[in-house]
């Protein structure tokens, strides 16, 4: 029951690895940008993230554990998407994994 709300929430919810590759990922995050599951789980988070600072921000919460933030995310469709972000460490299967939660910042042009 929780995966299923965890999957549906109005959140996005992102599951990495060391390598940044990711893991899991929740439907409202597909939504959002645009992929499916399949496409996203053969991305890394550089190929999603578009701005040159965010391999450094995930080294930064590699070594901490913990980060919290802004993110800009590039849509399938070449969009941006602003999203503010909390991210932690956890234990994904025994494998050391990052999960993220993010809300997304919709931006009017008014």
């Amino acid at each position: 029951m929780l995966s299923a709300a965890i999957d549906a929430a109005p959140v996005c919810v992102f599951v990495a690895d060391v390598e940044m590759r990711y893991l899991a990922v929740n439907a409202y995050a597909c939504e959002l940008l645009g992929y499916s599951e399949g496409e996203l789980l053969e991305m890394k988070v550089p190929d999603v993230a578009s701005y040159a600072e965010a391999p450094e921000e995930y080294a930064t919460m590699m070594s901490a554990a913990y980060l919290s933030g802004v993110s800009r995310l590039r849509c399938k469709d070449g969009e941006e998407l602003i999203l503010r972000y909390v991210a932690g460490e956890v234990d994904f299967d025994g494998v050391p994994a990052f999960v993220s939660i993010g809300v997304a910042e919709f931006v009017s042009d008014d």
